[in-house]
């Protein structure tokens, strides 16, 4: 029964074939004839002279028979899902700064200047992600009048891989430091090295595309710009340069954001602003952050000050003003691992933030060895800070180190740096005037003062 049903089959397509034959050689031939009757020509040589029909002429000045940008895969759809989101701040692989220096005398390199536990939970996540704050490249020029620039041995790019490093941050003042040939090996070594990476590229299309990954079903885009110079040294890409996304203006990185948010089922928009060691976060940082939110970010996430800045809620989605540095310096400095929890059971789904608070010493970084020293660093962030709390309890999920839950305080006043915010204006604004004078690098004054000898293992 089946064969004698495929041979129907095959007999109508055969038959329906003939007729489609026959009326298609009918069209012709009636076209012939009324164009010759016509005097049109059918067909136009390729050397007539004569122009293309408008509409041919319209799609060639478009651009759109030129190859178009690689269309999104499917996006997928999620139900239920549970995964973590790790994020730190600032990472330094200059082969002549205080990190590699150090790490150049630890017999077990970078799982020696990194705890064990801190390592573990780094890889542990299902995306970890950090800021790249310098140039992968042995090419190039440093940039003229820049007080301090930093690349790395492009082989440094390994670190990433047994850090569990899946995407780094590039829109920051340290990315264009050896010009466009250093920004160029930065992007290939990365690629090479399959770290996916935002915020910057060889054009202003590749320094504002969201970057899309897929976690279970789960599409998450991360959007990355810069704001971070006060004498921009650090370019932003063009139509026909390389460079950054800036957000001087916040206009470009808003459409992205938005772009993101058509896309994505979560969107984390990634920002470094601010100044060098300074904890107050300024009005301009919190406005952009709100016009982040209400463009589509469901998390803001800062970095640049290598200090710790404040925690807020807007709109129920949080911003983590600045996460300090990771690994970029000799400084002691308060620094956290932030893992965002995402979960779904198919009709409820949130997002709950977790701290793991750390200190960078001596160039190496480790969790915080107790519960007095995770409070130092929860005490910090609370102090400049507003609508928030941590449950802070030791955790055998991560070692036995003292995690921070946190909270929204959704009855708190909006007394943001109520006790200290004229301070931290002042601050800003002497750090600012310091900046100025120093070597014409403005952003560069409190990297300086980090001294060879501080940087010596």
């Amino acid at each position: 029964m089946e064969r004698r049903r495929r041979n129907r089959v095959a007999r109508r397509r055969e038959t329906a074939g003939v007729y489609l034959n026959l009326i298609c050689a009918v069209l012709i031939v009636m076209s012939l004839v009324v164009g010759r009757a016509k005097g049109i020509p059918l067909f136009r040589s390729s050397d007539s002279g004569e122009a293309a029909p408008a509409a041919e002429t319209d799609a060639e000045e478009s651009g759109e028979t030129e190859e178009t940008e690689e269309a999104l895969p499917e996006r997928p759809t999620p139900t239920s899902y549970s995964f973590i989101l790790s994020f730190m701040g600032d990472v330094n692989f200059d082969d002549n700064w205080a990190t590699m220096e150090h790490l150049a005398q630890l017999p077990g390199g970078i799982t020696d200047a990194i705890d064990p536990d801190m390592m573990s939970m780094m890889n542990s996540a299902d995306l970890f992600c950090v800021n790249n704050e310098f140039a992968f490249t042995s090419r190039g020029q440093a940039l003229e009048g820049k007080a301090y620039t930093f690349r790395a041995n492009p082989a440094n790019v390994s670190l990433y891989d047994t850090m569990g490093v899946d995407l780094v941050t590039l829109a920051n003042n340290h990315i264009y430091d050896f010009g466009p040939e250093g920004l160029t090996d930065t992007l290939s070594t990365l690629d090479n090295a399959g770290i996916a990476h935002v915020g910057a590229g060889e054009t202003l299309s590749d320094a504002s595309r969201p970057r899309y990954m897929d976690i279970q079903n789960v599409r998450l885009g991360f959007v990355n710009a810069c704001n971070a110079e006060m004498n921009r040294f650090t370019p932003e890409a063009t139509d026909s340069s390389s460079g950054v996304l800036l957000c001087y203006e916040h206009d470009k990185f808003l459409a992205q954001t938005r772009e993101a948010r058509a896309n994505a089922d979560y969107v984390i928009a990634v920002v470094h602003w601010g100044r060098d060691y300074v904890y107050e976060t300024s009005d301009e940082q919190r406005a952009l952050a709100r016009e982040l939110i209400d463009a589509g970010a469901d998390v803001v996430i800062g970095g640049h000050s290598h200090s710790l800045q404040g925690i807020e809620y807007y709109n129920h989605c949080p911003i983590f003003y600045s996460l300090g540095s990771c690994w970029f310096n000799g400084k002691t400095l308060e620094t956290y691992l932030l893992e965002l929890h995402f979960s779904s059971d198919g009709s409820t789904s949130s997002i709950t933030p977790l701290l793991v608070p750390a200190m960078q010493r001596n160039a190496e970084l480790h969790a915080a060895a107790d519960a007095e020293e995770a409070k130092q660093v929860t005490d910090l962030i609370l102090n400049y800070s507003a609508g928030i709390w941590f449950e802070s309890f030791p955790d055998e999920g991560h070692a036995g180190h003292t995690v921070a839950l946190l909270h929204e305080d959704e009855a708190a006043v909006d007394d943001w740096n109520a006790s200290g915010a004229a301070a931290g204006e002042g601050e800003s604004d002497a750090a600012e005037g310091a900046e100025g004078d120093t070597a014409q690098a403005a952003d560069e004054t409190s990297e300086g003062q980090e001294t060879q000898e501080e940087a010596a293992p």
